[in-house]
């Protein structure tokens, strides 16, 4: 069937279409199709609309705010448009098309129903007809009027009424049916698009996600390359480093050969001396023909730690703080030597093999590349073969012995004062300390028994090794023990170290000079030297 106008509304509007659909056709001029009054019952939705489009002479669509928010309406919208339909909009209320319906009506006269009134429906005709070509449509001759009086009986017409009160009841209820139907299919199209629209999102943004994941483990894998090579390009820069060190330590070694001060003759007892016989300073026995000097250090008190404003001061020598020595200590003359190491490995006292001596011999030679764990076997087997108590010494012990002042003295760099040179200390002396002389370096270790004693008769205890004692680590000597006992607290992965070595400049052999390493490490620069408490 040809209609003369397709009326395109949204469901919110569809009371307002109906009401114009009437107020067309009533006129008797133009057919109108609307759904879903023109859909027959059982018949597809969507094929219907596209047929009346397509046999229309007109498209009308009623617009308002709501059409901007119907996907329907744009799709009649298309198909008008492709079937070169001429188009009608007419606004009901203020508001504005949207992209879409803007861009396929920007060429169409629009028309707005409160500015008309009464005039909109005569003006749809008018529209109509300048469309076709032609007049404005007549309206249809009024029906002849009967030359007389119908015979039919009132039964009748009230028979008629209640048929036609069924047939117009029953087809409110299709069109209510299709009406339902058209809104349920208009929600399915709205959720299948939500639900698409939702997908899309979701892979975007899972899309973008996994780009940026990869980029990141990308950069992350690049970044620990990066890093392996670079610390792999330290270490054999390290290593090349510690050779060249190494090969020019040994030429230095063969071709330095500075003259070594003889200690002065001393008298050893055979026995260790009581607290009650033994005299500082002047006492000295070994216990065994292998074992080491030992020399009687008196009691007393001293300040252990740097005065703030000493040279080459570290915040680890402080704070400078009295400690108090109640009883007489022996102390190893000199540092401990090869030979008597080498004891200690013949009798299954220590681990098994020799230390390396670097090319500079054993005997009399200060043993080297000894570890703390070494060097506390050592003093275990020195113990059970002498029946004495030998140990290595607390960090404070070790200043107190090296200052060789049994009363609060000035506190000096040396225990000989403040200028130092390469006569008296092995150390690297080709820097200067306060002004000292720079002199051509030994870069080797020189015998236990040679150079100046202190006032406590002990030798080499600035430079030649670094010696080991008994404390753990700890950053500075805040809690140090007023009696000088070991700090066997703080950080005993490392092991406090004193005296300072051959290779070390002037002002880490000082004698409040700090510094640590692990247990394990063995070095050319490390010895040990030890201790014996006298039976009272």
């Amino acid at each position: 069937m040809k209609y003369d106008l397709f009326i395109s509304h949204s469901s919110a509007d569809a009371e307002a279409a109906v009401a114009l659909v009437n107020e067309i056709e009533s006129r008797g001029i133009l057919k109108c199709w609307i759904a879903p009054r023109d859909i027959p019952i059982g018949a597809s939705y969507q094929r219907e609309i596209v047929r009346a489009i397509a046999n229309c002479g007109g498209f009308v669509l009623l617009f308002s705010r709501s059409t901007n928010e119907s996907n329907h309406v744009l799709r009649e919208i298309e198909l008008a448009e492709q079937n070169k339909k001429a188009m009608y909009p007419v606004k009901i209320d203020a508001s504005e098309p949207a992209e879409g319906i803007r861009y396929y009506l920007a060429s169409a006269q629009w028309v707005e129903r409160k500015a008309l009134g009464n005039r909109l429906v005569e003006t749809i005709e008018q529209m109509v007809a300048s469309a076709q070509g032609g007049e404005r449509p007549a309206a249809p001759p009024p029906p002849a009027q009967p030359a007389k009086k119908s015979g039919i009986s009132p039964m009748l017409i009230g028979a008629a009424a209640v048929v036609l009160l069924l047939l117009v009841g029953g087809g409110m209820v299709a069109w209510q049916q299709i009406e339902a139907r058209r809104l349920a299919y208009e929600e399915q199209v709205r959720k299948e698009q939500e639900v698409l629209a939702t997908a899309r999102e979701q892979e975007r943004r899972s899309k973008e996600k996994e780009e940026r994941d990869k980029r990141a483990a990308e950069a992350a894998k690049q970044e620990e390359e990066k890093k392996k090579q670079q610390a792999a390009k330290e270490e054999e820069e390290k290593k090349k480093q510690q050779a060249a060190k190494e090969e020019e330590d040994r030429r230095k070694a063969r071709l330095v050969n500075l003259p070594v001060t003889p200690s002065a003759e001393i008298t050893i007892q055979k026995t260790a001396p009581t607290v009650e016989t033994a005299v500082p300073g002047k006492t000295f026995f070994q216990e065994c023909d292998i074992c080491p000097v030992m020399a009687v250090v008196p009691p007393g008190s001293n300040l252990i730690g740097s005065p703030k404003d000493e040279s080459g001061r570290s915040d680890t020598e402080g704070p400078q703080q009295p400690v108090v020595f109640r009883l007489p200590l022996a102390v190893g003359r000199s540092e401990i030597s090869f030979e008597e190491y080498i004891a200690c490995v013949n009798e299954s006292g220590c681990q098994p093999g020799l230390p390396g001596d670097y090319g500079w011999g054993y005997g009399k030679q200060p043993v080297i590349n000894i570890s703390w764990n070494q060097a506390k076997a050592y003093v275990g087997w020195l113990s059970r073969k002498t029946g004495g108590k030998y140990r290595l010494l607390s960090e404070a012990e070790w200043e107190y012995a090296a200052r060789g002042c049994a009363k609060v003295c000035p506190s000096t760099p040396f225990w000989f004062g403040s200028e130092i040179n390469g006569d008296r200390v092995n150390y690297d002396s080709r820097l200067a300390y306060l002004g000292s002389l720079k002199t051509l370096a030994r870069r080797r270790t020189v015998l236990i028994d040679s150079g100046e004693a202190n006032p406590f008769g002990l030798l080499n205890v600035h430079g030649n090794v670094s010696e080991w004692v008994e404390d753990c680590w700890q950053e500075n000597l805040v809690g140090l023990s007023a009696d000088g006992t070991a700090r066997t607290g703080g950080d005993c992965s490392r092991r406090v170290l004193r005296g300072g070595s051959w290779a070390d400049e002037p002002k880490d052999v000082r004698s409040a000079a700090r510094s640590w390493e692990m247990p394990t490490e063995r070095r050319a620069q490390i010895g040990f030297r030890v201790a014996r408490e006298l039976k009272l």
